[in-house]
């Protein structure tokens, strides 16, 4: 019998054996995930690298998608305050400062929209938002009904055109540590020359860390009942990251301190 339920999870989870660039949407990596988890844990083969990579971001990915989409409607109708709302909406003014009437911007981790990519609509511009969470996206309809929504993980999305500026407020941090680079890459790439970008790092307390070695991997924590992943790198180390893809620092400053180092940034793509 063990063989038979062997070569069922086999079959079911052969294509995560595919080459590592082959994208996979959160619904095949949510069918796939038990059926990778138990066949590494049945069997005592080497596995490829690039599937305990892939089972991690299965992992990560299930959680977080089930968690926002457990929590939509108390999120959405969460009023952090004015006070709150003012100073991130003055991030978002900065990054929208000299461009022109229906310049288009993408707002990666864009959750229900509420309050910057309404913002961003009321302001006269373009929004493309990004979220992988189809509960949040399906609030973001009917908070910006003028916004293009997409259902996509930021780590894997590839954008085709360019925008006048970006957001990923409170996003990135809910990406394992690893990733942000490349995200960052992928943000600068996404931006036209002398966009800007705003967007929160944190995750980590260890604001005097010059290396990311010393600083923990990540960390999870409750809302409404539910757990969240966290992961950063020290603020330093997040700062040289992003100079390292042409982003030259405009703002950089904490934001919330109760909230492990919560810093707002405004960059400015140099090239």
């Amino acid at each position: 019998m063990f063989i038979f339920e062997l070569c069922a999870h086999l079959k079911l989870c052969i294509l995560i054996y595919a080459p590592p660039n082959k994208l996979l949407d959160v619904r095949r990596e949510q069918q796939l995930s038990y059926h990778v988890v138990f066949l590494l844990s049945a069997c005592a083969l080497p596995v490829p690298a690039h599937v305990n990579a892939a089972v991690g971001r299965i992992r990560g990915l299930i959680m977080m998608q089930n968690s926002y989409d457990h929590i939509a409607e108390q999120w959405h109708s969460n009023f952090r305050g004015q006070a709150y709302v003012d100073r991130t909406l003055g991030y978002v003014d900065k990054i929208l400062e000299g461009l022109p009437s229906g310049a288009k911007v993408l707002d990666l981790g864009c959750g229900t929209g509420n309050p910057i990519a309404k913002h961003i609509v009321e302001r006269g511009f373009r929004v493309v938002g990004v979220d992988q969470s189809k509960k949040l996206l399906e609030i973001a309809k009917t908070v910006v009904p003028e916004a293009e929504l997409i259902h996509a993980d930021m780590v894997e999305i590839q954008f085709a055109e360019k925008f006048a500026a970006a957001v990923a407020w409170d996003s990135v941090f809910h990406v394992e540590r690893k990733h942000h680079s490349a995200i960052f890459h992928k943000l600068a790439d996404s931006l036209e020359s002398s966009g800007r970008l705003m967007l929160s790092v944190g995750g980590s307390d260890a604001e005097d860390s010059a290396s990311d070695d010393s600083v923990t991997e990540g960390f999870t924590s409750e809302m409404f009942g539910h757990t969240f992943y966290y992961s950063g790198y020290a603020p330093k180390v997040a700062r040289k990251l992003l100079e390292a893809e042409g982003f030259e620092i405009e703002v950089w400053e904490v934001d919330d301190p109760s909230s492990r180092g919560h810093i707002a940034v405004v960059a400015r793509k140099s090239v």
